[in-house]
């Protein structure tokens, strides 16, 4: 089983920011929580913290566990950590996605997203 960590980064006036995959590869072209695979010897924060300084430019404040879960997808299964963040410092920008927004919580079921994050997003969206 593969680890990763997501995070759910919220702004001051409640965003979230979610990313677009680019084509090719699992979930092209669908959108999802930053992060990525924690390396060996990682913690979930630190991987989450690395990895959203890479794809976005970003360092996080992480502001606790949301949720963790497992899904398998065909290729295999993987263990996801969402944690609940703030940007604390850079600005973010398009390293290895496609596009990205702010979208306020109602609006993410507006969005197709992997099918791993598809209960999160329905949880953020009911404002819970």
């Amino acid at each position: 089983m593969i680890d990763v960590a997501a995070a759910i980064i919220c702004d001051d006036k409640g965003k979230i920011l979610i990313c677009q995959r680019q084509g090719g590869g699992n979930c092209a072209n669908r959108w999802e929580f930053p992060g990525g695979k924690r390396e060996p010897g990682e913690t979930m924060e630190e991987c989450l913290i690395r990895e959203c300084r890479e794809e976005l430019g970003v360092c996080l404040k992480l502001e606790g566990l949301y949720a963790d879960l497992s899904y398998a997808y065909p290729d295999g299964a993987i263990h996801f950590n969402f944690f609940k963040a703030r940007i604390q410092g850079g600005t973010a920008t398009l390293n290895v996605h496609r596009e990205m927004r702010w979208v306020a919580p109602a609006r993410l079921l507006d969005f197709d997203f992997c099918p791993a994050d598809e209960g999160i997003v329905r949880r953020l969206a009911a404002g819970r």
